[in-house]
C-alpha cells in the first residue's frame, strides 16, 4: 500500500489497493471538485504531484504538455499506486502566501459593530426552572424540558444556507436579535457533482445517499463549530434552527431519497412551512430539544431558499407594483409579483455563473476576476485581492463576456474572433487572441483564458433566465416595476452587464437592485420573527407555478434568446 502525503496541511493517508488519487482524497476529507463524479470528463480534479518522475500522465484537454511536465495529473485518473505528495490546485493557489477567500467570518462583538435586525417575535420561549440546572422550551404552542441546558447558557437560532456550492450559517442571539457570526464553507457535495442532477442521481441509491449526506453534514457541522467557536458559545445554545435550500439539498440533507425529482410528476417528499425535531436534519451538535423550521417549499425545483429570498425582497409582495424577483445559480428560480397574481418557476441555467465547468472559472476567491471594464478600447480587469489573476468568478464572467462584446471580439452570434482577425483590434486586444487545443480564446492572465467553449456555456445559461423572464412579462402583459437579483455574487454585478448580454431586456437595467444571499437574510429573519414565517406561508400558498418546459412557445424563445441582443 501506498502513502498519500497531501499538502499543504502535510497530511499522510495511505491508500488502499484499486483505489484512485481522487478516492484517497475524499476519504482524507478533503474539498476536491469533481463535477463528473470521477468519469474523467470534467477536467477538475487536477492536482500537482511532487517529483512527477514515473508517475503516468493523465491526458485531458485540461492539461497542457507544459503541464503535464509540472506534475499536473487528474486525480480521478490516477492510481494512488505508490508514495506521492500532491496538492490540490483548486483549493490551493500555486503561490503559497496567497490565502483563500473561504470560511470569511463575518462578527460582531458589540452593539455597535453587530449586526441587528429588527426584534419582533421569536418563535422559541425559554422558561428557566426555579432549582437547579435545566430549563423548559416552550417552541410557539408546544413545550419540552431541556434536561441539559446551564444557567450560564443564553438562547441561540441558527440560520442555515444549504447551497448546491456553499454552505452559509449564522448564528443569532435569540434575546436580542443581533447576528453573532456568519462563517461559509465549500458543501463537500462539490466533489460528487457540481449540478442538482447530478446529485439526485447519485443520491437515489442507498449508498450514494449515505455519502451525500454525510457530505452535506460534515459541512454543517464545521458551520457550526466555527461559529460556536467565534462566539464562545455551547452548541447546546442552539434551540432554533432555519434551514434554507433547494429541494434535492434540503431531502439529502434530511436523508430523504431524491430521486423522484429527477423525473416527471417530480413529486416532492418533504413538506415545507413547518418545523421538525433536529435529529431529522441529522443537527446532532445542536441541543437535542431543538426545532428545525423549513420555510414553504412551492415546488420540486423552488424550495425553500427562494421562499426565504422573497421574503427579505422589500416590496414583492406589494400589490401595487410588479416586482421581478430573480436568483441567479446553477438552477435559476424566478418569481413574479403583479396586482393579482405570484408566478413562480424555475430553469435550468447550468453552474457557469457560479465559475464552474469554465476554462478558468473559480470561486470567489483570491485572485477571481469580478470585474471587467472597456476603457479606450483596452480592458481593466479587476480581481479579488488585486492579485495577478488566477480565473474568474460568476460576476467577472458576465463582465468579460459583455466586455467582448463591446469590444467586437464576441459577435452577436457567439463566434468569438481568432488569432486571424487580429488586424481588427488594438495591439493589446489582438495580442490577447490565441488558439489553445485548437480552440479559440482570449487570454487575459498567465495560463488564464476565455474560451469559445466558455461563450457557448454563458449563451446556455443566459437563455435559460432570459427565456422564462420573457414568458412571465408575456404571461402577464405587465409592465416591470422592478427587478431584484439574488444569489451568491449579486453585490459585485453590474446592471448594465446583464443587459448587455441578454440576460435580462436592457430597458430594466436601471430598475435592478442586489439581494446577495437573499436566503441567509430571509432565515436570519424567520429566527428573528416568528410572523414572517406565517406571512411567507400565506403567500407563497396562493402562487402559480409555470412549467416552462411544457409550453410550447418555450424552445423557440431559447433559442432566439441565445443571440446576444
Amino acid at each position: 500500500m501506498a502513502d498519500i502525503t497531501i499538502l499543504p496541511d502535510k497530511i499522510t493517508i495511505t491508500a488502499y489497493p484499486g483505489e484512485t488519487l481522487r478516492d484517497v482524497l475524499l476519504r482524507a476529507g478533503v474539498a476536491l471538485e469533481t463535477p463528473c463524479n470521477g468519469q474523467g470528463v470534467c477536467g477538475q480534479c487536477l492536482v500537482r504531484v511532487d517529483s512527477a518522475t514515473g508517475i503516468p500522465e493523465t491526458p485531458h484537454e485540461a492539461i497542457s504538455s507544459k503541464d503535464a511536465g509540472r506534475g499536473i495529473r487528474l486525480a480521478c485518473r490516477l492510481e494512488a499506486d505508490r508514495d506521492m505528495t500532491v496538492q490540490v490546485l483548486s483549493i490551493m493557489p500555486d503561490d503559497d502566501e496567497i490565502p483563500i477567500l473561504e470560511g470569511t467570518v463575518f462578527s460582531g462583538e458589540s452593539t455597535e459593530d453587530a449586526i441587528i435586525l429588527k426584534k419582533t417575535d421569536f418563535a422559541v420561549r425559554l422558561e428557566t426552572e426555579s432549582r437547579g440546572d435545566g430549563a423548559v422550551l416552550r417552541y410557539e404552542d408546544a413545550c419540552r424540558p431541556l434536561s441539559n441546558w446551564k444557567r450560564h447558557f443564553s438562547p441561540k437560532g441558527l440560520a442555515v444556507d444549504i447551497g448546491t456550492t456553499t454552505l452559509v450559517g449564522s448564528l443569532v442571539c435569540l434575546t436580542s436579535g443581533r447576528i453573532l457570526s456568519t462563517v461559509s464553507t465549500l458543501n463537500p457535495q462539490i466533489a460528487m457533482g457540481h449540478d442538482v442532477m447530478t446529485r439526485i442521481q447519485k443520491g437515489s441509491t442507498a449508498d450514494g445517499l449515505r455519502e451525500l449526506t454525510e457530505a452535506v453534514q460534515q459541512g454543517i457541522r464545521k458551520i457550526i463549530r466555527e461559529v460556536c467557536v467565534h462566539t464562545r458559545t455551547d452548541p447546546l445554545e442552539i434551540l432554533d434552527v432555519v434551514v434554507g435550500g433547494n429541494t434535492a439539498m434540503l431531502q439529502i440533507t434530511a436523508g430523504i431519497n431524491p430521486e423522484p425529482l429527477g423525473h416527471s410528476p417530480f413529486n416532492v417528499d418533504i413538506e415545507g412551512g413547518r418545523e421538525y425535531p433536529a435529529g431529522i436534519f441529522h443537527l446532532d451538535t445542536v441541543n437535542p430539544g431543538a426545532r428545525v423550521y423549513v420555510p414553504p417549499v412551492a415546488h420540486a425545483f423552488v424550495g425553500s431558499d427562494i421562499s426565504a429570498g422573497m421574503l427579505i425582497c422589500e416590496g414583492f409582495f406589494n400589490r401595487d407594483k410588479t416586482v421581478l424577483f430573480i436568483d441567479i445559480g446553477t438552477n435559476g428560480e424566478i418569481g413574479l409579483q403583479t396586482e393579482d397574481r405570484v408566478l413562480i418557476t424555475s430553469t435550468a441555467a447550468g453552474p457557469a455563473f457560479e465559475g464552474m465547468g469554465m476554462s478558468s472559472g473559480m470561486r470567489a476567491g483570491i485572485g477571481a476576476v469580478e470585474t471587467v471594464e472597456v476603457i479606450d478600447d483596452r480592458l481593466r480587469i479587476t480581481t479579488i485581492g488585486d492579485v495577478p489573476p488566477r480565473g474568474i468568478c460568476g460576476s467577472g464572467i458576465i463582465d468579460m463576456t459583455a466586455a467582448l462584446l463591446k469590444l467586437g471580439v464576441i459577435d452577436p452570434g457567439g463566434r468569438m474572433a481568432g488569432p486571424g482577425d487580429k488586424h481588427k483590434f488594438s495591439a493589446e486586444i489582438a495580442a490577447s487572441l490565441c488558439h489553445i487545443d485548437e480552440v479559440t480564446a482570449f487570454a487575459y492572465g498567465e495560463n488564464v483564458c476565455f474560451t469559445q467553449k466558455d461563450i457557448r456555456q454563458v449563451q446556455l445559461a443566459k437563455s435559460a433566465i432570459r427565456t422564462a423572464v420573457d414568458i412571465f412579462i408575456r404571461e402577464t402583459g405587465q409592465d416591470i416595476d422592478e427587478v431584484v437579483v439574488a444569489g451568491g455574487f449579486g453585490f459585485t454585478l453590474n446592471p448594465d452587464s446583464l443587459g448587455a448580454i441578454g440576460l435580462l431586456p436592457r430597458e430594466l437595467a436601471e430598475k435592478i437592485s442586489f439581494a446577495g444571499n437573499s436566503s441567509l437574510l430571509g432565515c436570519q429573519r424567520m429566527l428573528i420573527d416568528v410572523s414572517s414565517r406565517r406571512f411567507i406561508e400565506n403567500r407563497l400558498a396562493e402562487a402559480e407555478h409555470l412549467s416552462l418546459a411544457e409550453r410550447p412557445d418555450f424552445m423557440m424563445a431559447f433559442v432566439e434568446n441565445m443571440e446576444f441582443v
